[in-house]
């Protein structure tokens, strides 16, 4: 059993509604029709969603119920199309997670360290915020200490322990060169992955 109907009208009786999981295929010879096609589109939903051939999504508002109406259904789409779902949110930071992960991994920093949970912490932040690696004691430290409910030092001393526990990075002690190629080294692991930054 198909998750789709498909639905295919003439367009002189395109008085259809439709759910969200129905895909409509209205035949239309002239223009006519085509009008009062999206006529009926309009009066049983007020809005339209056309789609170009790049993909793109244009929307036609029933301006004939009064500009309130049109401006509320704008705003409607609008704010949709602006805030991301929460499930899209976690995928993407499943995904930076698991990147920096395989990181940390491949550097052999111990998982039992506090100085490791923190680094995959900032690691994080420096991947949604990248401008937080210009200014690491003043911008970097005071993040982690409200997460790990410890003080700027105590952050500093926990990374730089982890750090000279690391095998990998002895040519590297200044922590925010560390930092910084562990930055790099997880951007290019979520684009060798996936192929695309999130």
């Amino acid at each position: 059993m198909s998750l789709y109907k498909t639905s295919v009208a003439e367009a002189p009786f395109a008085s259809v509604r439709y759910s969200k999981n129905e895909f409509g295929f209205y035949i239309a010879c002239d223009d006519r029709s085509i009008l009062k096609c999206i006529n009926a589109m309009l009066l049983d939903n007020g809005m339209v969603g056309l789609s170009d051939t790049e993909g793109k999504v244009h929307y036609l508002i029933d301006g004939r119920r009064g500009g309130n109406y049109a401006l509320g259904r704008v705003k409607e789409k609008v704010l949709k199309l602006r805030e991301p779902s929460p499930s899209d949110t976690g995928y993407e930071d499943a995904i930076v997670y698991q990147a920096i992960d395989t990181v940390l991994e491949r550097y052999g920093f111990p998982e039992t360290l506090s100085g490791t949970r923190i680094l995959r912490y900032l690691l994080f932040r420096l991947y949604r915020e990248p401008k937080l690696l210009k200014s690491a004691a003043k911008c970097l430290y005071p993040l982690a200490r409200e997460e790990f409910q410890m003080s700027p030092a105590q952050v500093e001393r926990n990374l730089r322990y982890a750090i000279r526990k690391n095998t990998k990075l002895k040519e590297d002690t200044r922590l925010i060169m560390v930092l910084r190629k562990l930055h790099d080294k997880t951007l290019e692991e979520v684009l060798q992955r996936y192929g695309r930054a999130y």
